[in-house]
């Protein structure tokens, strides 16, 4: 079994790709073993009818009327949450889908922000071609392409400017933590929390702020941009909470089937004194809402945004016997208020409005001003 972690999934063509996979192999899914495993680790147990029901063809809608973080998938498409971000060749950013919206954020190196992209903006056209009435998955075939072909696309930023940039795709590889640029604020950004590789990337970008920064205000803020966290290794979003608050500090409350329940507090280690922001928002999921509310709890930082996604569970993978794996909840996770933030999301302390949101040249004075008048 893996560790228990916590993990929102950003659909794109990912759903369609498992979709494919169970109908063209959905006599070899294990069904017996899943409703076992569901039967016995769950944490709330199934009714044997939803179990009785499973079947191969709509396995995907049968486990989310049983669990609705449940997914499972064929061993030749699973992904483990651990392994952070491989190495890739395109255009440099994640496509956003936000109401009848697409956005796209560039990844800091990326052909994108090389090209001049620094935050996200609105996806308007591709080679001259509005992207009005195509699929996601269309919109991104047509931004894929060779490494070292170009794509031009036309994007409307936050303020509403609009324009259009030649991308030269490349190669790169995804930083565990962003340091977003233009740097005139201390603003790291944080997707995914990846066990034993965010923790340490955070603590190595802050030394480097601390080492390089000049003309900072003293007690200037450190701005953690959790707008797109989804989720990941709890246990590692744990640890960078534990960095910014004392040993022995109440960080999260575990509730398995039963009532069963184990409370885990800070270890001693390296200390964080910097005054912290944390800018969250409907795509702040799982771990990242975990951790905005342990802090939130303890004072240690002050939220700013809109508030959260509202899931805050913990799924482990079992990997089953033909390879396959099944992930479940199987564990709440309540904050040291006693809160369970599932379906209600963490509030900000700070609200603004979405347009204020998508928009760091505004949302960033917005809550360094709040910080300074708390």
């Amino acid at each position: 079994m893996t560790r228990h972690r916590t993990r929102a999934v950003r659909t794109l063509a990912f759903l369609a790709a498992c979709a494919f996979a169970l109908t063209a192999g959905g006599a070899g899914v294990p069904l017996d073993e899943i409703r076992q495993v569901l039967r016995e680790q769950a944490l709330t147990a199934p009714a044997e009818s939803r179990l009785r029901d499973l079947d191969a063809t709509n396995l995907a809608i049968g486990l989310q009327a049983i669990d609705p973080a449940a997914r499972y998938f064929p061993r030749a498409l699973y992904r483990s949450p651990n392994q952070g971000r491989d190495a890739m060749s395109g255009i440099g950013a994640e496509l956003l889908p936000s109401g009848d919206d697409l956005w796209l954020l560039p990844f800091q190196g990326g052909a994108a922000a090389t090209a001049g992209l620094t935050d996200r903006a609105r996806l308007r056209t591709i080679d001259g071609r509005p992207i009005a009435g195509l699929s996601r998955d269309e919109i991104a075939q047509r931004l894929r392409g060779a490494e070292g072909s170009q794509v031009v696309v036309g994007v409307e930023e936050a303020d509403g400017g609009e324009r259009r940039l030649t991308i030269e795709r490349r190669s790169f590889r995804p930083l565990d933590v962003e340091l977003v640029q233009p740097g005139a604020h201390r603003i790291l950004r944080v997707r995914e929390f990846v066990a034993g590789l965010t923790r340490p990337a955070l603590l190595a970008t802050v030394d480097f702020i601390e080492n390089t920064a000049t003309h900072q205000p003293e007690h200037a803020p450190l701005i953690l941009d959790l707008r797109d966290a989804t989720g990941g290794d709890l246990f590692e979003a744990l640890d960078i909470a534990a960095l910014f608050l004392p040993e022995g500090a109440h960080l999260a409350t575990l509730v398995a089937r039963g009532g069963v329940t184990k409370t885990l507090r800070a270890p001693a280690g390296t200390d964080l004194e910097q005054p912290l922001i944390l800018l969250i928002g409907p795509g702040t999921a799982s771990a990242a809402e975990i951790l905005a509310g342990i802090l939130r709890d303890h004072g240690r930082a002050r939220l700013v945004g809109q508030t959260t996604y509202g899931k805050c569970d913990s799924q482990t993978d079992v990997r089953l016997s033909d390879g396959s794996v099944l992930r479940f909840t199987n564990r709440a996770v309540r904050l040291p208020s006693g809160e369970h933030c599932s379906g209600v999301g963490v509030a900000p302390d700070l609200s603004v409005d979405t347009a204020t949101l998508n928009d760091l040249s505004r949302l960033v004075p917005r809550a360094i001003g709040a910080a300074h008048v708390r």
